[in-house]
């Protein structure tokens, strides 16, 4: 049991603030609580090669409690917080509370559908291992079902493939995706030629990586169309459902028939 006089610290989140607030904290004369969801913290720049098969989820996660051991005033638990009562200085948790003195969030950030979140069945976002493995398994039935489709036309569908967001989540993405299609799976179908694959990507500013130079835009931009990467920017999204995307580019309004489709477009604090 620690000191009562000690300070105790909760930290949410065992993403990349909470986990190294509480490593800066470790060895100070503080308490440190960690609470998360997960045991593991996950390194999320890594997920689009979970989501294409470039990587397995335990190549991008690593254990809480093995990241932290050798700071002995923080401790690890595993929970859900559900709310918080500021006033008497508790965090809930759905089987529990815990007590602080400080209070640190670090809960991250989730998709962003920009007031449309019935787009999300038909179009995942990767925050997640679970969002990860979902799209991956999309992409690989998609081929699978371009292998047996029964005309040219469903083959095409199959094997189109729509990225919304050229950030730098929808850049590595699209660019995985390519190299997939156009080089992993080159000679794995009989059927199907998976070189034939369109990899799309929508963005709806006039440049892919928006935050970023103009000159890096460029870079991207080209190295995206080297791998066969088709980039539309000025790209509105005004729909999407299971069997297409709909948007607005130059003042006309265009589709894409798809049956997978990822959305990289926007995040928002969780």
């Amino acid at each position: 049991m620690a000191d009562e006089g000690v300070p105790h610290v909760v930290i949410v989140g065992g993403g990349f603030g909470g986990l190294y607030a509480a490593k800066q904290l470790g060895g100070t004369p503080v308490r440190v609580t960690l609470v998360d969801r997960r045991n593991f913290h996950l390194f999320q720049p890594l997920l689009y090669q979970v989501a294409t098969g470039g990587l397995s989820p335990g190549d991008i996660a690593s254990p809480l409690r093995s990241v932290l051991k050798h700071h002995r005033n923080v401790s690890v638990l595993t929970g859900e917080v559900t709310g918080l009562d500021d006033t008497g200085r508790r965090v809930l948790l759905r089987d529990g509370e815990l007590s602080y003195d400080y209070l640190i969030l670090a809960t991250g950030a989730t998709h962003h559908y920009f007031g449309n979140d019935g787009w999300a069945p038909a179009a995942p976002g990767l925050k997640s291992v679970e969002d990860a493995l979902a799209i991956r398994r999309r992409v690989f039935l998609a081929f699978e079902k371009a292998e047996r489709a029964e005309s040219e036309e469903d083959r095409e569908v199959w094997m189109r493939f729509v990225i919304i967001g050229g950030g730098p989540t929808g850049v590595e993405l699209a660019g995985a995706l390519a190299e997939l299609a156009h080089r992993t799976l080159k000679d794995d179908f009989r059927t199907i030629d998976p070189r034939q694959a369109e990899v799309v990507l929508l963005e709806g500013a006039d440049r892919v990586l928006p935050p970023y130079p103009p000159d890096l835009s460029i870079k991207a931009a080209d190295a995206l169309e080297s791998l066969g990467v088709s980039v539309e920017t000025s790209a509105m999204v005004t729909a999407i459902d299971g069997a297409s995307v709909h948007y607005r580019q130059d003042g006309q309004d265009r589709v894409l028939e798809t049956r997978t489709v990822v959305w990289a477009a926007g995040m928002k604090g969780s």
